[in-house]
């Protein structure tokens, strides 16, 4: 009979790591691997597994009813309470002001951003916007001017140059009309 050697505390470590479910995806897919073809580890993988349902069946211990007042009393030994003057306190000293810094930086945003929006919603609502000048002329003014002959681009779309369209001012051109 052929005498195994024990695992290590890295392998005992990794397993116990696998079990608990806290091993990296490739690193127990890799383990997974080493368990189909290691007795020694699949042995080993199967203690450990009886091992923790066997801790289910142990009594759990109830924390005496003093339990939370020593603890406290620990904590603030060794955290002292601190007091409301300013008198000896040296750490902490400007950590009174960081809510109101924090708020008051909050409420300053939420305010440039409520300015922002009304003044930009009330520019976009407005038909007033500024207009735009191309070659010093103002262009909302001659948009107003040539509308007629925006509204009606399709009609002229056909004409050549505009000497086809003045000709077609021309009375005598059609004839009189009755």
């Amino acid at each position: 009979m052929a005498k195994t050697s024990p695992l290590s505390e890295e392998e005992r470590a990794e397993l116990v790591a696998y079990l608990d479910g806290e091993l990296p995806k490739p690193a127990a897919q890799a383990l997974e691997a080493k368990l189909n073809t290691d007795p020694r580890l699949r042995a080993e993988v199967d203690t450990l597994r009886c091992t923790w349902e066997m801790l289910d069946y142990l009594p759990k211990p109830e924390p005496s009813a003093s339990f939370t007042s020593r603890t406290l009393d620990r904590v603030s030994a060794i955290r002292p309470v601190s007091r409301a003057s300013g008198v000896g306190r040296a750490v902490g000293t400007g950590q009174r002001w960081r809510p109101w810094a924090l708020g008051a930086s909050w409420a300053a945003a939420v305010l440039v951003a409520a300015v922002v929006g009304y003044r930009g919603g009330h520019w976009l609502s407005s038909g007033t916007r500024p207009s735009r000048t191309t070659d010093g002329v103002d262009v909302q003014p001659q948009l107003v001017k040539d509308y007629r002959v925006i509204e009606n681009r399709h009609l002229y779309e056909n004409a050549d140059d505009m000497s086809f369209l003045r000709a077609l001012l021309d009375p005598d051109l059609f004839g009189e009309e009755n």
